[in-house]
């Protein structure tokens, strides 16, 4: 995911030389606690690199002795001449992994060595002296006549600004690994010629093309960036001055999965000092790309109010200043950082499920209203992100038919046209893969598959090996493998995550579960194994990736590695593999408790609601109700003493307020869970909270009244089947299996006419494979649905089966099994 626009063309960074001791690293929450105990990637004052830093191919490094390095090592990155240097605590050290990578100069660095070629007719004596640079002077000098060579011309800065202009452009068009080759080119070719603007204006430009590509070229890029930091000075807030160095370091690590790290770089190109309050972080500053970049950050990490109230502030200002002076020429730039601004406020409101009010900024600002007609709604802005936020955003809503249409607009396609002309690439990568993960969602796989092997230039019946040979394309690999998991192509998708991790499907165990580098694929395969029933590879590969053993001790199996994503992935397989104690251990680490600190030490947020959510679902997998409610009211502002009133109020959270709705159906508090409920379907606009208000009354007398109310759709089909397999459930438990016959026949019926009349959902295959189940059909059968569903939603294997009729399906199905025996 892009954080913050990469252009070289923002706001130039401050700089200052007032003499000052630079912050230490404190970002919020108590990764950055942990982070602090890592050797710092940056405190280069402690000893020199050794070995330096491999720089790319082409570009060669002075020889300096080990005091010049360790002199610029020193004086690098200082405020002033009397000020100390900044202290950095990375999330991981990118330049240990770095300096382990092969150099790419070593011929470069020999051949420095070896003496210069003669002109042609100049003879070398043979001397076994080893003055061999007196032999070459003296053969100089004796030879006559001497041949006139001219010296060539040299570069002048626009031909030299024309190819960096021209690399840039390769990278516009996300061809990473053409514009590497430009920008190594360029850094060989002109080495010594280019101007310090030119050459940091080049490293970036490489960098940024490496960032999109291999672990170990993420890596690198980090290096690269490093090395150019010692180049130049910070400010007093620790910043580097180069221009968009440190923002596109911050983004280099945060695609590393370092967001304690780029936070706290963020901060410092925001001039924050890190142990701010709540109220002076979220206040812009006069650097608009980094503040945007910010927000973004801290939407990703579950930061959403901070997030939300920035993006607010940022567009006041915006808006202000548009309004006071709307006819100079930095009005257009204002308004396309405006329109940024809402497109970010849109993504953050839909992963906070407010999709109302994202719909309705999203109408604004193309000017449109709900109530036009579908081809004023569905036609395309000039503007392609805008468009895409709202394709997302009617996806997000379940507006499938809406979103498919204003794709096929952006590419002059309709509904209507053939098969063939649906599948021909458009040529625009964002376009083409957003229309293909759209069909996945409708259950349009045959469309979807034809699309993203277009894109590639391969078909279906092409052989294995042409099939996944793999190109740099690694968001179309990864669709085709979430799509083959849909249609139940396991083995396909489990060979093409193995070729993209460098791995064959014979390897030894140790091999398989050896990280690739990648992170995004290295996350996919241990899904994968989940999938098929392969935890032990699974937890190895995630244990592999936290840089842990499977024998080490429980106190090191429970330390966080501090990327988030592989601790909360690891906390989550922990679960359903019933390791409770295990993630409670690790989640309690992660928000820096103690199990023996008290109850309301427990129940206090850390600040990141991903893993107090987390943290809220186990407690409620492990019976621990008086917790979950507390935390999640703590989450909320609220407190167990308030009034209805005030307790049944949204807390903006959606998956906070549905999972503590819950939470009190199953402590039996049904009238407090529907009065919440209802207020949320008012506030979220959500199918998730429908479906939870239909289904509350599941199973007894007043739940055919409650459904009358409501039309015919996928929510209230998929109701039905709940209240019917609720009954079946209690009548196999009082009467025995044939009494529940006719009711579990009714309950698969009314969940395959939702299949059927509707797009798919992971909700309707999970459970239709309930229905299969209890029916006593073949586990084959209704484990594919299970598949089908954990395809479509990832994140369903992780979530707690708490509702309300789970007890009662297990106990229906202990008497079956009962009676088998």
């Amino acid at each position: 995911m892009s954080y913050g626009p990469t252009s070289t063309s923002s706001a130039p960074a401050s700089s200052s030389t007032t003499t000052s001791q630079s912050s230490p690293y404190c970002a919020s929450g108590s990764y950055a606690d942990a982070a602090k105990k890592r050797p710092s990637t940056l405190n280069r004052q402690a000893k020199p690199l050794n070995p330096p830093t491999q720089l790319p191919q082409g570009v060669h490094q002075h020889s300096t002795s080990p005091s010049d390095i360790s002199g610029r090592q020193a004086s690098a990155c200082q405020p002033a001449k009397t000020s100390q240097p900044s202290r950095y605590c990375a999330s991981g050290s990118y330049a240990d992994a770095a300096r382990k990578r092969p150099s790419t100069s070593s011929q470069e660095t020999k051949s420095l060595t070896q003496p210069a070629q003669l002109p042609q007719g100049v003879h070398q004596h043979s001397n076994k002296s080893s003055n061999i640079s007196g032999q070459q002077a003296s053969a100089y000098q004796r030879s006559t006549p001497r041949t006139y060579h001219p010296e060539a011309k040299p570069p002048s800065p626009e031909a030299i600004k024309k190819e960096i202009d021209s690399a840039f452009a390769i990278l516009k068009k996300q061809h990473f690994s053409d514009a590497e080759k430009a920008f190594r080119v360029i850094l060989q070719e002109y080495q010594g010629k280019l101007s310090p603007f030119n050459k940091q204006e080049t490293t970036i430009g490489l960098a940024r093309s490496l960032k999109e590509q291999t672990y170990e070229k993420q890596l690198e890029a980090c290096s690269l960036l490093e090395a150019l930091r010692l180049d130049g000075r910070c400010n007093k807030f620790g910043a580097s001055i180069i221009h968009n160095l440190d923002l596109n370091l911050s983004l280099c690590e945060v695609t590393l999965g370092w967001h304690a790290a780029a936070e706290t770089r963020l901060l410092r190109l925001r001039q924050k000092r890190t142990d701010a309050d709540e109220k002076t972080l979220c206040k812009p500053s006069d650097f608009y790309t980094a503040d945007i970049t910010n927000a973004r950050l801290w939407l990703s990490t579950g930061k959403h109010a901070m997030a939300e109230t920035l993006l607010q502030k940022i567009k006041e200002e915006l808006i202000k200043k548009l309004q006071l002076r709307p006819y100079i020429s930095a009005a257009k730039k204002w308004r396309k950082y405006l329109n940024d601004v809402n497109v970010s406020l849109v993504r953050l409101w839909q992963s906070m499920k407010k999709y109302q009010l994202a719909e309705d900024l999203m109408l604004d600002m193309t000017g449109k209203h709900p109530n036009d007609d579908e081809n004023i709604l569905c036609k395309p802005t000039e503007d392609e992100n805008i468009n895409l936020a709202l394709v997302r955003l009617w996806q997000a809503m379940d507006k499938h038919k809406q979103a498919e249409r204003l794709l096929l607009k952006m590419t002059d396609k309709h509904p209507e046209d053939s098969e063939d002309i649906l599948c021909r690439p458009s040529g625009d990568h964002n376009i083409d893969l957003a229309l293909t993960r759209l069909w996945i969602i409708m259950g349009k796989h045959k469309l979807a598959e034809r699309l993203l092997l277009n894109i590639i230039g391969k078909s279906p019946d092409d052989s294995e090996e042409i099939l996944f040979s793999l190109a740099n394309q690694r968001d179309i690999y990864l669709t085709l493998v979430r799509l083959w998991q849909t249609t139940g192509k396991h083995k396909q998708s489990g060979k093409l995550l193995l070729d993209m991790s460098g791995k064959r499907p014979g390897a030894t165990e140790e091999e398989l579960c050896r990280p690739c580098g990648n992170h995004l694929v290295d996350l996919a395969l241990a899904r994968h194994w989940e999938v098929m029933d392969k935890p032990y590879l699974t937890e190895r590969l995630l244990l592999n990736m936290s840089g842990k053993h499977p024998g080490a001790s429980e106190e090191i199996l429970c330390k966080p590695s501090w990327q988030q994503d592989i601790d909360l992935t690891l906390v989550r397989h922990w679960q359903v593999t019933g390791k409770y104690h295990l993630c409670e251990q690790l989640l309690l680490n992660i928000r820096g408790k103690d199990p023996d600190d008290t109850e309301a030490i427990l129940c206090e947020p850390c600040g990141h609601d991903d893993i107090d959510l987390t943290q809220a679902i186990l407690w409620q997998m492990m019976d621990k109700p008086e917790r979950t409610e507390r935390l999640l009211l703590n989450i909320s502002s609220k407190q167990p003493g308030d009034n209805e009133d005030s307790l049944c109020r949204p807390s903006g959270n959606h998956d906070v307020d549905l999972t503590l709705a819950r939470c009190w159906r199953i402590a039996g508090k049904f009238e407090r869970a529907e009065r919440l409920l209802k207020r949320c379907c008012e506030l979220y606009h959500s199918n998730e909270f429908e479906l939870a208000l239909l289904i509350i009354s599941a199973g007894q007398q007043g739940f055919m009244e409650v459904i009358s109310r409501y039309q015919e759709s996928a929510n209230t089909l998929l109701a039905n089947s709940i209240h019917y397999f609720n009954l079946a459930c209690e009548q196999i438990i009082q009467d025995g299996p044939e009494s529940g016959q006719d009711n579990l026949h009714k309950a698969l019926e009314f969940v395959e006419s939702a299949l059927k009349k509707y797009p798919p959902s992971a909700g309707a295959f999970s459970q239709k494979a309930h229905c299969l189940r209890m029916l006593g059909k073949s586990k084959q059968l209704w484990k594919e649905c299970f598949d089908s569903a954990d395809a479509l939603d990832a994140s369903r294997t992780y979530k707690a089966k708490t509702h309300f009729w789970r007890n009662r399906e297990a106990a229906a199905l202990q008497k079956l099994s009962n009676l088998k025996e």
